[in-house]
C-alpha cells in the first residue's frame, strides 16, 4: 500500500523570498526534481528580482553546491566573477583568498605599523567575487522563459500562513491567498515564515551584535591611488583596534566593494537596518586609523550603514513537513566569516537534492526529506553563526587569548576557513539521502 498522504496531483511548494536563496532552491528543484511530482512557485514581495548590498564573495564550498544545484548556474556564475590572483605556494599552485594588513598603529613594543603587511591566505578557489545584483540577474536568466509565470509571482509579501487539513494557506499583503502543500521560507533575517514557524514557542527574535558596517564602493582607479595597485587584485582584510575594513574588487575590477566595520554598544535606528551615511560619519569612527584608510573613506560613494544582527540558534528548521526554512531566516551571521551567501546556497543544494528524491506526490515523503535537511545543515549552519560573532573579535583585536598578538592572529587567520572550504558537497547530499531513506525505513517497518 501506498503512504498515508499520497495525492495523484502534485505537491505544491511555496518558496517565499527570491534572493539568492529562494532562487538558488528554484533551480535546484527545477534541475532535480521531477515536475509530476513537485511544482514550485516563488513569491517574492518586491516587483521585481532585487538585491540591495554589492559585492559578495563566494567561498569553494559555495562554488561547489552552485554545480550541485544545476551545472549551468555554475558556468553563470564564472562568467561573472572575478578570478583570484595565483601564487607559487611551496612548489604549488595556489589562489589568494586574501591579504591582511594593519589598519592603524600598533599598541606595545614589536606591533607592526600603520598598513604594515601581516600575512596571506591562500586556497584554491579561481573564482571570488561577483556583484549581488549581476549574479542574480544570471540566475533569473536561467529560469526556463515558457514556464516563468507559472514559476513566480511578484508583489506578494506574505502575511500569514496557516496549516489545516487540506495543506497549508498562505496570505498575502495584497489581499491574495494560495493553497499548498508546504512552505519554504527564504525571507531572509526578518522572516515572517520564521516566526510563524516558531509561533507559541521561544521567540528567535534578531539580535544587535555590537557592531555595524559603512558599505560603498569606489571607482578602482580612485582606490588604487588610496591603497596603491593591491586594490585592483587582491581581497584585502585590514585589522585595527575595535574595527576593521575588508576590500574586494567587483564589475571585472573596475569597482571596489569596502565595508568598513565599527563597534557601538546599541543600534539607535530601530528596525531599520540598513540607514542612509555620509563620508564624514565614516571619518569621524575611523579617525584614529592611517592615511590610505582615511583616504579611501573619503571616496566612498553614497555610503549606507548596516546594523549587523544574527540569530539565536534556533531548535528545528522544519514543522511537520509542512514549513521549512532556509538561508538567513534560519541562520542569519554576521559577515565576518564571509559564508553567509554561501550557506544558503548549500542549504538549497541539500533541500533540492532531497525534494529530488521524492518520487510520488505524498506529503509523507515531504516530511522525510525537510527532517533529512534538517538534521545535515541545522550544525554546520549555526556554527557559521558563532564563529563568525568571534572572527569579528579577532580582526578588531578583542578575541580572548589573541588579542593584539599578531602571531596568534596568523595562526588562526591560517585555518580558520577550513572546516567551510573543505565541505564535499556531494558527500553531504548522500547524507542528507541517506537520513532520508532510513526515516522511510524506520517507517515503513513500525506498527
Amino acid at each position: 500500500m501506498g503512504d498515508a498522504g499520497a495525492s495523484k496531483t502534485p505537491l505544491k511548494i511555496a518558496i517565499i523570498g527570491g534572493g539568492i536563496g529562494g532562487l538558488s532552491l528554484l533551480l535546484g528543484i527545477l534541475n532535480h526534481g521531477d515536475p509530476r511530482v513537485i511544482q514550485p512557485h516563488l513569491y517574492e514581495a518586491a516587483l521585481a528580482f532585487a538585491e540591495i548590498g554589492a559585492g559578495v564573495g563566494f567561498l569553494p564550498n559555495a562554488v561547489r553546491a552552485m554545480y550541485a544545484i544545476d551545472p549551468k548556474l555554475h558556468e553563470a556564475y564564472g562568467r561573472i566573477a572575478d578570478e583570484a590572483p595565483r601564487a607559487d605556494v611551496n612548489g604549488q599552485q595556489k589562489y589568494v583568498f586574501s591579504k591582511v594588513y594593519m589598519g592603524m598603529e600598533g599598541r606595545g613594543s614589536g606591533m607592526a605599523k600603520a598598513f604594515d603587511e601581516i600575512g596571506t591566505v591562500y586556497n584554491d578557489n579561481k573564482l571570488r567575487n561577483v556583484h549581488r545584483a549581476v549574479f542574480l540577474d544570471e540566475m533569473v536568466k536561467l529560469l526556463p522563459n515558457s514556464l516563468e509565470a507559472d514559476l513566480v509571482s511578484f508583489g506578494k509579501r506574505c502575511t500569514d500562513i496557516r496549516i489545516h487539513d487540506a495543506g497549508v494557506t498562505v496570505a498575502f499583503s495584497d489581499g491574495t491567498s494560495e493553497i499548498v502543500d508546504a512552505v519554504i521560507g527564504c525571507d531572509g533575517v526578518k522572516s515572517v515564515v520564521r516566526n510563524i514557524l516558531h509561533q507559541g514557542q521561544e521567540k528567535y527574535e534578531p539580535c544587535f551584535t555590537g557592531n555595524y558596517a559603512y558599505r560603498g564602493l569606489v571607482p578602482i582607479e580612485d582606490a588604487t591611488e588610496a591603497l596603491g595597485e593591491i586594490a585592483a587584485v587582491h581581497h584585502i582584510l585590514i585589522l585595527g583596534y575595535g574595527g576593521h575594513l575588508v576590500t574586494f574588487p567587483i564589475k571585472q575590477g573596475k569597482t571596489l566593494n569596502v565595508v568598513a566595520f565599527h563597534g557601538r554598544s546599541d543600534w539607535p535606528h530601530g528596525n531599520s537596518w540598513v540607514v542612509r551615511a555620509t563620508v564624514e560619519d565614516a571619518l569621524e569612527d575611523f579617525k584614529d586609523w592611517s592615511e590610505p584608510i582615511k583616504k579611501l573613506l573619503s571616496l566612498l560613494q553614497r555610503p549606507d550603514k548596516w546594523g549587523l544582527f544574527d540569530l539565536p540558534p534556533l531548535k528545528t528548521y522544519t514543522l511537520d513537513g509542512r514549513i521549512c526554512l532556509l538561508g538567513d531566516c534560519a541562520h542569519a551571521s554576521t559577515p565576518h566569516q564571509g559564508a553567509g551567501a554561501g550557506m544558503a546556497i548549500e542549504d538549497a543544494a541539500v533541500l533540492s537534492r532531497v525534494l529530488g528524491e521524492i518520487k510520488t506526490p505524498d506529503r509523507v515523503q515531504l516530511t522525510r526529506a525537510f527532517a533529512a535537511y534538517d538534521a545535515v545543515r541545522r550544525d554546520r549552519t549555526q556554527k557559521v553563526v558563532t564563529r563568525s560573532r568571534t572572527r569579528g573579535m579577532l580582526y578588531d583585536f578583542e578575541l580572548s587569548g589573541v588579542g593584539d598578538d599578531l602571531e596568534k592572529v596568523r595562526d588562526t587567520l591560517s585555518t580558520q576557513w577550513d572546516w567551510i572550504w573543505d565541505l564535499d558537497i556531494d558527500a553531504h547530499c548522500r547524507e542528507a539521502l541517506g537520513i532520508m531513506h532510513q526515516t522511510h525505513m524506520v517507517g515503513n517497518d513500525s506498527p
